[in-house]
């Protein structure tokens, strides 16, 4: 019985500040935009960048020293490859980056809203690991392993729920933004695409119309069908989480 109770415990925890939603959301915002970038590569490098930046910024308001680079699994888009299985794989995103780039920008008004909402909530799992005293210490072998633990039980719990509400919400928002598009492509490609330190802040300073999308999403986050969908992902999480380590 053990199991079942640790399972259906789901313990409070505080929510993620006004300022670290604003972060997340301005780094969400670059990685969607990527959809756009004409450039091979870079539009791969822009969205890890800003995934990371969303994971460093939640590691530090949490007091955690560490580089962010020991919970590489959270952000980055699959495990380390040996060399020539990354040579293989650049080649072949090169050969086909016309089609892949086409395909992400005719299903942009879907994908839009769920990039940034898989960002949103892997910054919010994050914190919430954080907050329970999970991700600490100076093993950085056993960090790892917790964050591709935590990285796997947040993809399954994504793709089990039906966030057709969430999407839906953050598209609302963004639509009461002008010229939104152009503006986080110009504001990725000039603030995230060399340097890790200027993401870092650009992602506590967005500007413009950027900032204007920000506040827009938290905006929308605070409606109450959306902060119950919130919960339930907190609780599926925990759930995933707790049945894994009791397995």
């Amino acid at each position: 019985m053990t199991t079942t109770t640790s399972i259906l415990t789901f313990p409070t925890v505080p929510e993620p500040t006004r300022g670290l939603v604003r972060e997340w959301t301005a780094c969400a915002l670059v990685r969607a935009a990527t959809r756009f970038l004409p450039v091979p590569l870079l539009d791969d490098a822009v969205a890890e960048r800003a995934t990371r930046v969303a994971v460093s910024r939640t590691l530090r308001g949490q007091g955690r020293a560490y580089p962010v680079t020991v919970l590489e699994p959270l952000y980055a888009d699959g495990s380390r490859r040996g060399l020539g299985r990354r040579l293989r794989r650049v080649v072949r995103k090169m050969l086909l980056f016309p089609v892949r780039k086409y395909t992400k920008v005719i299903t942009a008004v879907h994908g839009v809203p769920n990039d940034v909402a898989r960002v949103l909530l892997l910054g919010r799992a994050t914190h919430r690991r954080l907050a329970l005293g999970e991700l600490t210490g100076d093993d950085r072998p056993a960090l790892r392993d917790e964050a591709t633990e935590l990285r796997a039980a947040y993809e399954k719990v994504v793709d089990e729920m039906d966030l057709k509400l969430l999407r839906g919400a953050i598209s609302d928002g963004l639509s009461e933004v002008k010229d939104l598009t152009g503006a986080v492509v110009s504001y990725g490609r000039r603030r995230f695409a060399t340097d890790t330190a200027e993401a870092e802040r650009a992602a506590q300073e967005p500007e413009g119309a950027v900032a204007e999308g920000a506040e827009q999403v938290q905006e929308v986050l605070a409606r109450p069908e959306v902060v119950r969908l919130l919960e339930e992902f907190d609780r599926r999480m925990d759930a995933r989480l707790a049945t894994v380590r009791t397995a």
